[in-house]
């Protein structure tokens, strides 16, 4: 007998669960947890700790430590997270960059050192938003009820190079609120958190946007300094309450950790009301990347962009534009990044998946700004019916940006990442989990009926083409095969199953 229609779809579905079951299983280790076969089989500690943050329904308490202590296993001296290891060939390899470099510096005797040891495992410090990252993690941990108080305080008394957790920790967090100090002290936006200078007319991408075209070549990430400083500053003040229900006082960190006095974070531990005005001063920044568009703006910008296009591909997104009304209302969204300036690049982005994965309390009206964008049809907004959001779109920025972003498609305006669709996802599910709101409802439904089409929900991330007059999914070439972050679909299913339609 043929199964059942019903019957066929459950199996899939668990075949699915349990491939991604493995993976995880794959992908750890005693040591780390590895971000994705075959590509990146290695240490990523913002893949790490993105996945801990996302998975915490259903990962016991032991898989928050795992990561914790992987990442501060390999902190750099001044509390800096590491965001990749070298190993094996490419540790060979950026070896042998160096000691080029020295050779050619005329230092003969640090060439001959790097030279005995090529294949030394070497740490990445060059990312920004894992520092953040961390102390979201941690105060989550240290604030979860179902783990009892001994277990915390053998935890932060675990030592790990000669040190205890809690003194690296603290020395992270030391780093944390130095990186924020200059906004809290005068709210411009050259105080903002910036990304490193690649070269004289460039900056690096150093978030997880990561590849050349990822932030437009913007200075300032709206992800790092509108989600996750903000969310990293409150939870420095719950990992400091935390520790005083462990007993473990200001005095008590201040004598563990003198480096820190002298530190805004030492400031902190003496006056908490400071660390209050910090987190309301970084709640402000989202100003600086606020974009409104009239309506004349958007149709001469879009229009712009499609007679820029291929002609089938301009063909195609014209009749969408006629069906949808996505020209027709003004727009709001949070640009990918301010210029080195301090003026916003427009383009719209996915990143605010993240602020509504990570606050739960966050207003009713931002909450509707962050969906905006998301749900707006592409390609006004980033909504895209039989595929998913896409993760950016460029069409209001200059034409030198759509040639970067066709370019090096990577973080695009032609890719879904699953990473951005599970935290949407996770988001309104742990919001509908609280409160029933028809609005969000329909949003979640829209979105999981995108990707469901695409049939490519469980990839990295994928893309489409455009055959004859119809959008064609595809897989993104480089995409791994199994990837960490996008195994959460298994706490996303778990979420799903607990809503009560």
């Amino acid at each position: 007998q043929p199964a059942a229609a019903g019957d066929t779809a459950a199996r899939t579905r668990a075949r699915r669960l349990e491939r991604q079951a493995r993976g995880v299983e794959l992908l750890s280790s005693e040591e780390k947890l590895m971000a994705g076969l075959p590509n990146f089989a290695t240490y990523f500690g913002r893949d790490m700790m993105m996945t801990a943050l996302m998975m915490r329904p259903i990962w016991t308490p032991d898989m928050s430590e795992h990561v914790i202590a992987s990442v501060l296993r390999k902190l750099g001296p001044h509390g800096e997270v590491s965001h990749e290891e070298a190993l094996g060939g490419q540790a060979i390899r950026e070896h042998a960059v160096i000691y080029d470099s020295l050779i050619r510096a005329n230092q003969t005797n640090k060439a001959k050192d790097v030279l005995r040891d090529l294949q030394r495992t070497r740490e990445n410090y060059h990312m920004i938003d894992d520092e953040f990252q961390l102390s979201v993690l941690v105060a989550g941990y240290l604030a979860d009820t179902t783990i009892p108080a001994d277990r915390k305080r053998a935890f932060l008394r675990s030592e790990i190079n000669g040190s205890s957790s809690l003194q690296l920790l603290l020395r992270e967090l030391a780093l944390v609120s130095s990186m924020a100090e200059p906004y809290v002290r005068r709210q411009e936006p050259s105080n903002l958190v910036a990304f490193p200078k690649l070269d004289s007319t460039r900056w690096r991408s150093a978030s997880w946007r990561d590849s050349d075209a990822g932030y437009a070549q913007g200075r300032f990430a709206m992800d790092i300094n509108v989600v996750w400083v903000p969310k990293a500053l409150e939870s420095i003040a719950d990992v400091i309450a935390s520790l005083g229900k462990l007993n473990i006082s200001a005095q008590t960190l201040d004598t563990l950790a003198p480096e820190i006095r002298n530190t805004p974070l030492g400031g902190y531990l003496g006056d908490p009301a400071s660390l209050s005005r910090a987190v309301e001063l970084w709640k402000s920044a989202r100003r600086h990347f606020s974009v409104t568009l009239t309506p004349s703006e958007i149709q001469r910008r879009v229009q712009a962009k499609l007679a820029w296009l291929p002609p089938a591909e301009r063909r195609f997104w014209q009749e969408v534009v006629q069906r949808e009304k996505a020209l027709r209302d003004p727009f709001s969204f949070l640009a990918l990044s301010l210029d080195s300036a301090g003026r916003p690049i427009p383009i719209p982005n996915t990143d605010s998946a993240t602020e509504l994965f990570l606050d739960g309390n966050l207003s009713s009206r931002n909450v509707q700004g962050d969906l905006a964008p998301i749900l707006r049809p592409y390609p006004a907004g980033l909504f895209t019916e039989g595929l998913g959001p896409l993760v950016a779109n460029d069409v209001y920025a200059s034409r030198a940006i759509w040639e970067r972003f066709e370019a090096d498609q990577y973080h695009g305006p032609r890719v879904v990442w699953g990473r951005e669709v599970n935290l949407l996802l996770l988001a309104l599910a742990n919001r509908l989990m609280k409160a029933p709101n028809r609005e969000l409802q329909d949003a979640l439904q829209r979105i999981l009926d995108a990707v469901h089409a695409s049939g490519l929900q469980h990839n990295e991330l994928w893309s489409y083409q455009i055959k004859g007059n119809r959008l064609l999914p595809i897989r993104y070439g480089t995409s791994s095969d199994v990837q960490l972050w996008n195994t959460t679909n298994l706490v996303v299913q778990y979420v799903l199953s607990h809503l009560p339609h």
